[in-house]
């Protein structure tokens, strides 16, 4: 029997449960109050995220360095395999397929994603974190093998498809990482996880952004050696009067095909013997990255058990979970900022490589720009997660802000020529080095305020990612180029906004803690 004065506080327990106590009424009172604070929290302490149960108590006693690291290192060259293959070949839809089919495959493929992070919680409880992947890279790499025989029929459909995996393949990425990281924290008994989810998914947003250097150099070797028209023969027939940059707009043109700036979407055409050869090393890609996960891939050993209520849920409760995001004050405070990353990421890709590049160098230039695009967001992630432990989360956001400012001031006042090389290898990395704060941030701020529910909010995250970049690629073609820069200054002022709000909540509620601890 245990005195009066004896008596564990309940912080006390709730950090050190006995095992003796936890059976007792009183542990039920305890684990309800834990729940209230955990869905009102802004301040990730690790009692707060993972359960007490002898399953995941074993996982954490063993996750060691190596096993963490290696299952982070598994994840993201599975992912920069994958994205290799995917990112490459969005940036050349709209020429290897002229008729415009492949730009409608990848309207279908955003437009089903945002649906489909409706249903991502509930399918990775159904198939773990890893399956879900395995199963997405399986459509990814089919979506890849779809683009040899390239007709409405096959294109489409399979485009819906991936869409509907794409939206759970990155809630589980996300899902995993997080418990990933917040299992090793805990193992070594470090109080803030948040260093360390920045720093697995700063390792993770380097090798995915990796992607975009080896994708588009592929693409740039092959099609240099293999075109059969050469820059300087195209730019003996364009004018160089026409508008490029901010002045570009698609829809003025003209019956025939051709735009108002006096280019044709139809004077690049790709030899079918150079596109079989894409296709085949993207779907060579596609395969290892599937097989990398399959093989190599450990199960995560933490989530639902009959030992603990409060992470076990119905299919019912995951999907309410998820709608319920909707009311969370803080994900409706961050919608707009993961909206602008969106929407930054369709501009690029759908506006800065056409109307900037394409439209003043020629489409051979894509490939090197994107490559500076991807070496620059790569590394600059890997950085940012080894230095998070040094600088605050708010630094980072205001760096990526007045670069951003920047960077939409000139492209909205420059006016490219064929002799501005170097000033495209200038805007290429800021944007980069803007997408990889923007990335890693803003992955760590969800997995920082959402820990007791990752499933739903990352789901959350990318479903208003998607919803940014189905939005740009859908105005894409109805909107000069200056207006998406007004969209992009207007959307980024509002998140900064209300990112403010939430950091002022989050020091907030830190400081409550720490007078709580201090009581």
């Amino acid at each position: 029997m245990t005195s009066g004065h004896d008596t564990p506080s309940k912080d006390h327990l709730l950090l050190h449960p006995s095992p003796d106590y936890a059976g007792s009424p009183d542990w039920g009172d305890i684990r309800k109050n834990r729940r209230r604070s955990t869905m009102h929290s802004y301040n990730l302490v690790n009692y707060h995220t993972l359960p007490d149960d002898v399953r995941t108590l074993t996982a954490v006693k063993n996750m060691t360095e190596t096993k963490a690291i290696k299952n982070t290192l598994v994840v993201s060259v599975a992912f920069m395999f994958m994205f290799t293959a995917f990112v490459s070949l969005q940036s050349l839809q709209s020429t290897l397929h002229p008729d415009g089919l492949g730009l409608v495959s990848l309207s279908c493929i955003y437009g089903s994603t945002v649906f489909s992070c409706l249903i991502a919680p509930w399918l990775i409880n159904k198939l773990t974190t890893k399956w879900t992947m395995v199963i997405a890279f399986v459509l990814f790499t089919g979506y890849v093998g779809a683009n040899f025989h390239p007709t409405h029929y096959v294109l489409i459909p399979i485009g819906v498809g991936l869409g509907l995996l794409a939206g759970p393949l990155w809630s589980a990425q996300a899902t995993y990482i997080t418990t990933l990281a917040v299992t090793y924290a805990k193992h070594m008994q470090i109080d803030e996880s948040e260093p360390v989810i920045n720093k697995f998914m700063g390792i993770f947003c380097g090798f995915y952004r990796s992607s975009q250097i080896w994708g588009n150099l592929i693409s740039a070797l092959i099609l240099r050696t293999n075109s059969t028209e050469s820059v300087v023969d195209m730019y003996e027939n364009i004018s160089f009067s026409r508008h490029c940059g901010a002045t570009n707009c698609d829809y003025n043109s003209d019956v025939d095909g051709t735009y108002n700036n006096g280019f044709t979407s139809f004077d690049i055409i790709i030899p079918e013997t150079t596109k079989y050869m894409l296709l085949s090393i993207y779907l060579g890609c596609g395969i290892m990255g599937t097989v990398i996960l399959v093989v190599l891939l450990d199960k995560t050993k933490i989530g639902k058990t009959e030992a603990d209520p409060e992470f076990d849920l119905t299919s019912t409760e995951i999907l309410i979970s998820t709608l319920n995001m909707f009311r969370d004050p803080k994900c409706l405070l961050l919608i707009p900022l993961v909206l602008f990353v969106g929407l930054e990421q369709g501009f690029i890709f759908g506006d800065f490589t056409k109307s900037y590049v394409n439209c003043t160098l020629g489409i051979d230039n894509i490939g090197p720009l994107l490559v500076c695009f991807g070496a620059v967001s790569a590394v600059s992630s890997i950085v940012i997660g080894c230095i998070a432990n040094h600088i605050k989360r708010f630094a980072f956001i205001t760096a990526a802000a007045f670069f951003n400012v920047g960077i939409l001031i000139v492209l909205w006042l420059w006016r490219p020529l064929p002799g501005d090389i170097p000033n495209f290898y200038v805007v290429a990395g800021c944007l980069g080095l803007c997408d990889a704060i923007w990335q890693t941030q803003t992955y760590t701020l969800f997995g920082v305020l959402f820990t007791h529910k990752q499933e739903a909010a990352f789901a959350s995250y990318r479903m208003f990612h998607a919803t940014g970049c189905a939005i740009a690629f859908g105005y894409s073609y109805f909107l000069c180029v200056e207006t998406k820069v007004y969209i992009l200054a207007a959307v980024l002022a509002l998140a900064l906004a209300l990112y403010s709000v939430i950091e002022m909540k989050v020091q907030l509620q830190s400081q409550h803690m720490q007078d709580i601890v201090a009581l």
